[in-house]
């Protein structure tokens, strides 16, 4: 399972990443007609790990409460940007259906990194017991 949630995840998204950089760059170069979607949704997930860090500087009382905030702060932030480069359009069908997707999005991440948080704390508290275990065979 931690094979899956720290290498396997994140090579298929790396791989995806940089193939579809790399098609960017080859159409740019060719000649070919690039469409600016790519780079759109580029620039608005770099745009949302900024807001991610900025909220990292706050202080939760709870983990819950972190992703509450941000959620509705992604949310409210991104419907105008969808807006805005029309991945969504005005009306309540499309608006709703973005929502969905938003929040599918946002609560698999979220089950994503709060698992590999919580593989990470089981594997660290193993070594610690092994330490202990070790050391008090010593004494």
């Amino acid at each position: 399972m931690k094979q899956f949630f720290f290498a396997r995840i994140p090579s298929i998204c790396i791989c995806f990443t940089g193939i579809m950089l790399s098609s960017l760059a080859v159409n740019l170069l060719s000649g070919w007609p690039v469409s600016p979607f790519p780079f759109q949704v580029l620039g608005w997930i770099v745009a949302c790990q900024g807001i991610d860090w900025l909220l990292s500087f706050l202080n939760f009382k709870s983990w819950l409460h972190y992703c509450v905030v941000e959620a509705a702060i992604l949310y409210a932030v991104s419907l105008p940007v969808a807006l805005l480069f029309r991945w969504a359009s005005c009306t309540f069908p499309s608006i709703a259906a973005y929502s969905l997707i938003f929040l599918a999005v946002y609560f698999f991440l979220t089950w994503y990194f709060r698992r590999r948080q919580q593989l990470l704390a089981q594997e660290l508290n193993q070594l610690l017991q092994e330490q202990q275990k070790d050391s008090g065979m010593e004494s």
